[in-house]
């Protein structure tokens, strides 16, 4: 729940900032001259793309978790004793 209270008040403040800079500039970076934009665009772009980014090693980094898990159960599994059945006799 705070995560969502969080990522809900950090929305809230970029979408804020973002309306607030609306004016058209000009992008430059490297060889490449965009032509004049909104800022809004920009910086809701921006923002998205860092979304994108941590949302990609997060679900990265879960896959491999979920691999080890799987992985330590299936040696848990390997390591338990067999049981015998009760009252009887382990055969030999």
């Amino acid at each position: 729940m705070p995560f969502l209270i969080a990522a809900a008040v950090i929305t809230l403040a970029i979408s804020v900032f973002a309306v607030q800079n609306s004016q058209p500039v000009t992008l430059k970076f490297l060889l490449w001259d965009l032509p004049s934009l909104p800022l809004v665009l920009i910086i809701l772009f921006s923002a998205a793309t860092g979304v994108l980014i941590t949302l990609l090693f997060s679900v990265s980094r879960q896959v491999k978790l979920n691999m080890q898990i799987r992985e330590l159960q299936a040696r848990i599994r390997h390591m338990e004793p067999q049981k015998s059945p009760p009252g009887g006799n382990a055969s030999p």
